[in-house]
């Protein structure tokens, strides 16, 4: 018995750490790189918004280029290459846009889908 409450003990671990494999943060900035408080946007004006992530589970198999980011409301003018600026951490500048449309908030989602838990992350900025 005790065996199984350790085996069961030992799943739940394992997939707590695996639901959380990468660690994804943003920072919007002016184009001075000053913070902006997200309540005050404007739709029309550019941004820049810094993606920083990093892998917590250590010799990630899928490359920070296939990293995907999908986009409601929002448009990419400009977007930089990632820069690594630590162990298996990387930032990613976009310029971005706040569109017109129908919606109350506007969102990016950056999606890594690898076999060990990936990671998905909402940007999002009501409007």
């Amino acid at each position: 018995m005790i065996k199984k409450i350790l085996v069961a003990l030992l799943l739940i671990c394992g997939t707590a750490v695996s639901a959380y494999a990468c660690s994804i943060e943003f920072t919007l900035q002016d184009k001075n790189g000053k913070i902006v408080n997200p309540d005050k946007v404007k739709v029309g004006e550019e941004y820049v918004l810094v993606v920083k992530f990093e892998t917590t589970h250590g010799n990630c198999g899928l490359d920070v280029t296939d990293t995907k980011f999908k986009l409601d409301g929002i448009k990419v003018e400009k977007a930089s290459d990632w820069v690594e600026v630590g162990n298996e951490i990387y930032t990613r500048k976009l310029i971005i846009k706040i569109t017109e449309n129908k919606k109350d908030a506007v969102s990016l989602v950056v999606v890594r889908d690898c076999g060990r838990g990936g990671a998905l992350a909402e940007f999002k900025l009501k409007k």
